[in-house]
Parts: structure tokens; C-alpha cells; sequence
């Protein structure tokens, strides 16, 4: 992080400490996404503000995208690697954030079981998958992202 990185960040820390409270039950410290675009979306479609931390990332990931002259994709400038489609941040937003929101919707309701909160979410949200594709790639999702402590 250069020092006007650092300088935006302080700033906007003061301006975060004012409205932190409010965000109950987000924790900061825990990450909504795997990058910063992901990441800014969730808050934004949550109706959060961004902690300051996104914001700086989202920054440096612009400023690298317009120095670059058009040279760049936006992907390349905010991970640095070339990739197919289908390994894009585009491509991949969707699904990202679905199980996010599926955790939210679990949170927020009351299931007798895990399919019967997967299908009223399906349903809700009109998506074009079963039940139990949509369970098994969220368990995939959530062992990748919360993965289990290891014991040697």
C-alpha cells in the first residue's frame, strides 16, 4: 500500500468508526466474498456501506485498470491474470454471491431441514437448478470458503 493508499484509508477509517454500530450482525473480519468487487456488491445489495478496506482495494484495482490505457480488462487489472470466460469475475459473480445470500436466508428464517430452506430459496428466487445440484454446490462453496480445522 503506497502513502496516499494509506492516507484514504486512514481518512475513511474516521469517517467508519461513526457508523461501524450499525452494521450488527456484519463483522469486518470476516470476509463476504473472495475479492473486493464481490465484496462491494454484497454490502451494496445488502444496503451496508463498504468498510474502508474494499473501498482502497476497489481504487487501486481502477486506478491499475486506467493507467493501463485500455491495455488491460478489468480483471486483469484488479487479479492480474489473463483467463477464459468462464473463469471470470463476471462469469463467476453470480454464483459467488448466491450462497452468500443463501447464508442470509438461513439466518433469517426458520427450516425444518436444510432442502426445505434450499427449495423455498430456489423457489424465492427463481433459479434454474434442483435442489439437490444447488445443496451439493453449497456445500462445496462452504467447505471451500469455511474450510474445516485439520488435526494432525
Amino acid at each position: 500500500m503506497n502513502e496516499k493508499q494509506k492516507k484514504a484509508l486512514d481518512q475513511l477509517e474516521v469517517a467508519w468508526k461513526k457508523i461501524e454500530e450499525d452494521f450488527a450482525p456484519f463483522h469486518r473480519d470476516i470476509k463476504a466474498a473472495e475479492d473486493p468487487i464481490s465484496e462491494f456488491s454484497y454490502y451494496v445489495e445488502k444496503g451496508k456501506y463498504p468498510p474502508p478496506n474494499i473501498m482502497v482495494d476497489l481504487n487501486e484495482g481502477f486506478l491499475n485498470y486506467f493507467e493501463a490505457k485500455g491495455n488491460k480488462s478489468l480483471d486483469e487489472s484488479f487479479f492480474e491474470s489473463k483467463h477464459k470466460k468462464y473463469k471470470s469475475l463476471s462469469f463467476k459473480q453470480e454464483h459467488l454471491l448466491r450462497y452468500i445470500d443463501f447464508e442470509w436466508y438461513l439466518y433469517e428464517n426458520s427450516f425444518e431441514n436444510l432442502e426445505d430452506a434450499a427449495e423455498s430459496f430456489i423457489n424465492k428466487n427463481k433459479i434454474k437448478t434442483d435442489q439437490d445440484t444447488f445443496l451439493r454446490n453449497y456445500r462445496r462453496w462452504k467447505v471451500k470458503r469455511f474450510p474445516p480445522d485439520k488435526k494432525s
